[in-house]
């Protein structure tokens, strides 16, 4: 017999009709099939109650239409490397929780404006938020050619001409990667963004000509803003450096 055909007769025992006894001798034996009834009730509900939990338990990790796949056992961004979750993984402990946005439709305020394509395996912009407010991390890989073009090899910290000018610019020779540059653009007013927090840029010319640069935000207001700025920078000065010499964010 199956496990549906027990459960069945099961249910048939326990709503089955108990005839009434026409002589009061027969009162006792009225009384044990009582219990008995009552015992088998209580028995079919816990078996019944079982199987409804039982299929409650799969339903909720098993994807419907009998695929089977456990969906606590997929993968999520964090766990592919990949989005949010995988640049996560390559910041520092208490950074703030991190989202990917794009800074493109926020501060133009066009929905579906279209993204820069990416380069690297982490191009694009991610919010952070930390304490109620709302900064920026923004990589982006530019391949050789495009960085020449847009005079992205040449000595950023040596640019005469350039107002306002960028502070504590340095330039660090790493052996084997590089020169990384690291500026700071103080903070300022603007028609869009209508006000633009101070931040932190990091600039990589790798030994291949490509170049990779980290810009490290406050924050702005205006349209498109998330929230109040960052009282500081969502990564110091030395976690910036350490985030632009990771060789995850380079294809």
């Amino acid at each position: 017999m199956s496990e549906n055909d027990m459960v069945r007769e099961l249910l048939k025992e326990a709503v089955g009709q108990v005839p009434v006894p026409e002589s009061r001798g027969s009162e006792a034996v009225f009384a044990r099939a009582a219990r008995i009834r009552w015992r088998r009730r209580a028995a079919v509900t816990g078996v019944v109650a079982a199987v409804v939990a039982g299929g409650a338990v799969v339903g909720s990790d098993v994807l419907p239409a009998g695929r089977g796949e456990n969906v606590a056992a997929s993968p999520t961004a964090r766990e592919t490397g990949t989005g949010a979750g995988g640049f996560g993984k390559l910041l520092p402990a208490g950074v703030g929780k991190v989202r990917e946005v794009s800074l493109g439709q926020l501060i133009k305020g066009v929905p579906k404006a279209p993204k820069e394509k990416k380069v690297g395996p982490y191009d694009g912009d991610y919010a952070v938020v930390r304490d109620g407010a709302v900064g920026y991390l923004t990589v982006h890989v530019m391949p050789a050619k495009a960085a020449r073009a847009k005079g992205a090899t040449q000595d950023l910290c040596g640019l005469p001409h350039e107002t306002p000018r960028r502070i504590a610019c340095t330039n660090e020779k790493v052996p084997g990667v590089g020169v990384l540059t690291i500026w700071q653009w103080p903070a300022s007013g603007a028609v869009q963004p209508k006000y633009s927090g101070a931040e932190l840029d990091a600039s990589l010319r790798l030994t291949d000509g490509s170049v990779l640069t980290v810009r490290d935000w406050t924050g702005f207001l205006g349209r498109g803003s998330q929230g109040p700025l960052l009282k500081s920078f969502p990564l110091t000065r030395a976690q910036l450096r350490e985030l632009a010499l990771k060789p995850q964010l380079v294809p």
